[in-house]
């Protein structure tokens, strides 16, 4: 029999989340032991999984009240919640058995619950079939994709539009600025129900040599502009991820040369996805998919490590924008069909600026799908 597993938390959780597929704002306690899943909610919650949205789960309501009376009766020095925490292992058998739980349960609970004998085993990742997506996920992220390829449409529209004014980008006579292209692309989102909840990038000049600079102020003319754009589905709650770096203007040979690198290391990496042919489910090695773009992007004069490619190559998206495989240089995840997974080389110089282009790929049995499918083009005239 499977060993046991316990979340407390709210569905703002991916893990729970991807547990309850039901929006409950309100931290509760989800609990699966062999066959039975349940869910132990309070009056304000209970029926949410039964009656409202999602019928056919199959996940048993179990109210929470009968035990909140226990809980105040019990003498212990600690909060309510760890109270009901305790009453719910005894309840169900599960003290001095070993039981998971996610890496990011709360600290209190544990040792309280450890103190009485329980013996919990933090995982990591609780779910590992959230590495493998559903062909229900799988149409989550695209129409996700869809809506973020009409953010990079606005950017562009806008760039096209604009005049270069000595060292200034100009739109209806007003500077470009960062800021104002993440206004615009937060519009663009919203409309779609998608929201920038982790922050975007938007960066340009010497900003982009730091691959994580969100960016501030002007848009620079003839200068790269990496746009990093990862927002949240409201509803569904699956991220997007994609990049796309620009010069409005005419860039320097050591940008067109870092941009060509770039994009030949991305190829290379994604001739390598294909799964084993033998038929099983073990695929190809996440860190031989870094260890091709790595060989392109030194054959084709740059570095590796310090400077120039100073990141892994990508990783696993969903209900993270962060999840399984990661694609890094020591990783030992292996590619799977199902996986999806970003492709997203870049190089970094300091006083030159940075190259970044992202896709997001699906891993399919025989190969892979382009996800993204948008266009690259680093030169708006």
């Amino acid at each position: 029999m499977p060993m046991p597993r316990v979340i407390f938390a709210s569905t703002r959780d991916s893990d729970m989340h991807y547990a309850v597929k039901t929006p409950i704002t309100s931290s509760f306690f989800y609990l699966e032991i062999g066959n039975r899943k349940l869910a132990l909610l309070d009056k304000r919650d209970f029926g949410l999984l039964r009656f409202i949205l999602r019928p056919n789960l199959r996940i048993k309501e179990i109210a929470l009240e009968p035990l909140f009376e226990k809980a105040g009766k019990l003498k212990h020095k600690t909060s309510d919640r760890n109270k009901l925490a305790y009453l719910i292992f005894k309840k169900y058998g599960l003290m001095g058995r070993k039981v998971q739980v996610p890496i990011h349960f709360p600290l209190d609970m544990a040792d309280f619950l450890r103190a009485r004998g329980a013996k919990l085993v933090p995982t990591f990742p609780f779910f590992p079939e959230r590495a493998r997506k559903t062909k229900e996920e799988i149409s989550c992220i695209e129409e996700n994709l869809t809506h973020t390829k009409l953010a990079f449409r606005t950017i562009e529209n806008i760039l096209r539009r604009s005049k270069i004014k000595k060292n200034r980008i100009y739109y209806q006579n007003k500077i470009i600025t960062s800021e104002f292209l993440k206004q615009e692309v937060e519009k663009a989102l919203v409309e779609k129900g998608m929201f920038d909840m982790l922050g975007m990038i938007i960066s340009s000049g010497e900003q982009t040599a730091i691959p994580h600079h969100i960016g501030t102020g002007p848009i620079r003319p003839h200068q790269p502009i990496v746009c990093d754009i990862f927002p949240r589905h409201r509803q569904s709650g699956y991220f997007s991820d994609m990049t796309r770096t620009y010069v409005k203007g005419n860039p320097s040979e050591k940008i067109m040369r870092m941009y060509k690198a770039v994009l030949k290391a991305q190829l290379a990496a994604m001739k390598k996805i294909p799964v084993s042919p033998a038929g099983g489910r073990a695929g190809v090695r996440a860190k031989e998919i870094y260890e091709a773009a790595a060989s392109v992007i030194i054959k084709s004069g740059f570095d590796v490590g310090e400077i120039g490619l100073t990141h892994g190559l990508g990783h696993g998206v969903g209900l993270d924008i962060h999840e399984k495989p990661s694609l890094k240089p020591l990783s030992e995840d292996i590619l799977e069909a199902g996986n999806i997974i970003t492709v997203e080389p870049g190089l970094y110089y300091p006083g030159i600026g940075g190259v970044r282009i992202e896709d997001m790929i699906l891993v399919t049995k025989t190969g892979f799908k382009n996800l993204t499918n948008y266009p690259k083009k680093l030169i708006i005239p």
